[in-house]
């Protein structure tokens, strides 16, 4: 289901990740600042509150069917599909659960500093480094320590010092403060990267892992940027989405060796991209409807970084179930693969139809972030509004309407 230019905006959730560039840049990821001395009288006997920056305009996660925003003030609006209690409203699973067409407020949250959303959960950390969650539970995402699905945020056992997150399907992964990632939830693929198969309802660190700034994750694997630039990542490889030159999987975190000087990564289905600190993107992985976005869609799979040529001044990357979009230079929007239900943004479609080299995206303003969920996608302008486009039967566009919607319209009330 977290922005940053190259030298502008930042953001971080559900499944891109920021690199050490960013940390320092970014006006939306979790910075930290230390405790005010009033609070606590020995702030060095404690570990410090993670922080929004103060141009902070807040962040957006998109599940599958449901997208969730994070705004400047720490509280947290979601809309479209409920059926798990992804929208976080509290509402017990006693009847119908209507979709919600517009952002509604999830109750007690607001000191919200980052935010994610997997397939039908949101996970948000807290100022104080402490991490909440809501919606499916089967696989144990939500870190609870149970498996039984909440419309209410529920805490995530054993992590108190989280600064980012990443959802994926049915799982869930943090950066610590050490620079250490812990992931729970689902592990049929090794998407966990404790060494294991096994599925896990509490936090549990990823084997080997250290130095990392960012972490993304997608259906079955897992990514992370290290404050070296490098890019390693685990879990399911049957399209070659680790980008390790195979299609084996790998159960504990592998490094790219075909890539260097990245500052963010973007999981997708079977697909994943990073995006270098000169604005370059690389995608690998499958390329069926083009996502890898170099004008030639291929049966088979890619498993290593191959460059998408014609966007070089990107500042942020985001990937859905199959297509991709990134932010350039001058604030617009560029999509690239399935377009047939309208996430790419450019208007007209055919059945079936997949854009295999970038289009720019129709009627969103001037752009700081992109996110992409299912068939759809989702930006944050600079004035702070949102705006979606694409599939939208459960009102996951959220504005207002169950219409899908082929360029970009305004999402109502949103901030």
């Amino acid at each position: 289901m977290l922005v940053l230019g190259a030298a502008s905006a930042a953001l971080l959730a559900c499944n891109a990740i920021v690199g050490v560039e960013d940390v320092t840049l970014r006006t939306r990821d979790a910075g930290r600042t230390p405790r005010d001395v009033e609070e606590d009288p020995e702030p060095d006997d404690d570990p410090p509150d993670v922080e929004a920056p103060a141009e902070d305009r807040g962040e957006l996660a998109l599940g599958f069917n449901h997208a969730c925003g994070r705004l400047p003030d720490g509280t947290v609006r979601c809309w479209g599909d409920n059926g798990a209690g992804q929208v976080g409203d509290g509402v017990p699973f006693d009847g119908s659960r209507p979709n919600v067409l517009t952002p509604q407020r999830v109750p007690g949250i607001d000191d919200a500093v980052a935010i994610a959303s997997g397939v039908s959960h949101t996970c948000v950390v807290h100022r104080p480094g402490t991490v909440s969650c809501w919606g499916s539970n089967l696989f144990g995402q939500l870190g609870d320590g149970t498996e039984q699905r909440s419309s209410k945020p529920v805490k995530v056992l054993g992590l108190q010092d989280a600064t980012q997150l990443a959802g994926g399907t049915s799982f869930t992964c943090a950066v610590r403060r050490d620079k250490t990632v812990a992931c729970w939830g689902a592990n049929y693929s090794g998407q966990l990267g404790d060494g294991l198969k096994d599925d896990r309802t509490t936090a549990a660190p990823v084997q080997g892992l250290t130095g990392a700034v960012s972490v993304a994750a997608a259906t079955d694997h897992a990514c992370a940027v290290l404050e070296t630039g490098e890019v390693t990542c685990w879990g399911g490889n049957s399209e070659g989405q680790l980008g390790i030159g195979s299609t084996t999987e790998s159960l504990t975190p592998a490094k790219l060796t075909a890539l260097s000087d990245i500052a963010q990564v973007a999981a997708a289905a079977r697909f994943s991209c990073a995006r270098q600190r000169s604005g370059r993107v690389y995608c690998w992985g499958k390329n069926e409807y083009g996502q890898l976005g170099n004008g030639s869609p291929t049966a088979a799979p890619n498993p290593s970084p191959i460059l998408v040529p014609s966007v070089g001044d990107a500042t942020f990357i985001w990937t859905g179930i199959d297509h991709a979009c990134a932010v350039r230079a001058n604030g617009k929007i560029a999509c690239w693969g399935s377009a047939d239900q309208g996430q790419l943004g450019k208007g007209a479609v055919s059945p079936d139809e997949a854009v295999a080299t970038p289009v720019t995206v129709l009627g969103a303003p001037t752009a700081i972030g992109v996110w992409t969920g299912g068939n759809r996608s989702c930006s944050i302008s600079d004035d702070g509004r949102a705006y979606c486009w694409g599939t939208n039967l459960l009102g996951q566009l959220g504005n207002g309407t169950t219409e899908t919607a082929l360029t970009a319209v305004p999402v109502k009330g949103f901030p």
